[in-house]
């Protein structure tokens, strides 16, 4: 049976952000960074890089020529992006419009994934790898058109019913082609007034 101790330590949580400064941000500011983070207990720290100079970097669009120093961290003690936005700024002395702090995974970070690079084109690939558990038949087809007028009459008669009018049923038609009666058109059967 596992102590306490042993319990506590494989339940820690870790809290993994990442950091984004705009502008010139020296070693001596970084350094300073890391040791004002010690409040919330490092448990890992990476100088992921910096990028080159853009004209609007893509977290920064009030900021223009530029470079953007990114670095990850993982802390032991909980907190959010707001707080530490705020904790960073006022300790190390950033302009928060220069700060940017992110969650990996959020959707913000996800569009600057980079992706891996494919040759040719999509359309040309006649096994479609891109979706190899596409079932096409929920998609189109004849199965897929009954469904979906189904599902438009079965709407329709639902917002009848709210409103409160009569829903067609379905019942023989008014006029029977079948028999000999039906045959003969209403007006060929009117009397010309002209006679």
């Amino acid at each position: 049976m596992k102590t306490f101790k042993e319990h506590l330590l494989e339940s820690q949580k870790r809290y993994d952000f990442r950091i984004k400064i705009a502008g010139d941000f020296t070693t001596e500011q970084e350094s300073n960074l890391k040791k004002v983070l010690d409040k919330y207990a490092v448990s890992g720290w990476k100088k992921a890089g910096k990028t080159p100079i853009q004209e609007l970097p893509l977290d920064f669009p009030q900021i223009k020529n530029c470079e953007v120093n990114i670095y990850e961290v993982t802390l032991d003690y909980p907190t959010t992006q707001h707080e530490l936005t705020e904790f960073i700024a006022n300790q190390c002395g950033v302009n928060k419009s220069h700060l940017a702090v992110r969650r990996p995974g959020e959707p913000t970070e996800e569009y600057q994934h980079v992706e891996e690079k494919r040759e040719g084109a999509l359309l040309t690939d006649p096994d479609y790898k891109e979706a190899p558990n596409a079932k096409f038949e929920d998609f189109y087809g004849d199965k897929y058109n009954t469904g979906f007028v189904k599902e438009l009459n079965d709407l329709l008669k639902l917002q009848r019913k709210e409103r409160g009018e009569e829903i067609p049923t379905t019942e023989a038609a008014k006029f029977n082609t079948d028999s000999d009666a039906g045959k003969t058109s209403v007006l060929k059967q009117a009397k010309s007034p002209r006679k």
